[in-house]
């Protein structure tokens, strides 16, 4: 079978949708059975597009929040990836702002 554009990222077999319940439920699960700390999709998917660089309005307006600050209040709790990123990103600033020796 070949993939459109029509077709979803999460697909039954041939191609329908899958009721976002049973997604979630499996989602459940397969952490459960990793012995991983539960937690929530919908904060992972935040979590992790803070984490890669998404500004928090691309991340806020895909969580269908009404403001950008509801996002970075509840969301931008501060990850060790973050934290690293940003010493890195300071250092940078540092140097370049620095004067030549």
């Amino acid at each position: 079978m070949k993939l459109t554009d029509e077709h979803f990222i999460v697909s039954a077999y041939g191609g329908e949708p899958v009721n976002p319940n049973t997604i979630h439920k499996q989602f459940f699960y397969d952490i459960k059975l990793a012995g991983v700390k539960r937690i929530r999709f919908r904060h992972l998917h935040a979590t992790i597009m803070l984490e890669i660089g998404e500004s928090p309005k691309a991340a806020s307006e895909r969580l269908a929040h009404s403001n950008v600050s509801i996002t970075l209040d509840k969301y931008s709790h501060v990850t060790p990836i973050l934290q690293t990123e940003s010493a890195g990103n300071f250092a940078k600033a540092l140097r370049k702002s620095s004067p030549e020796q």
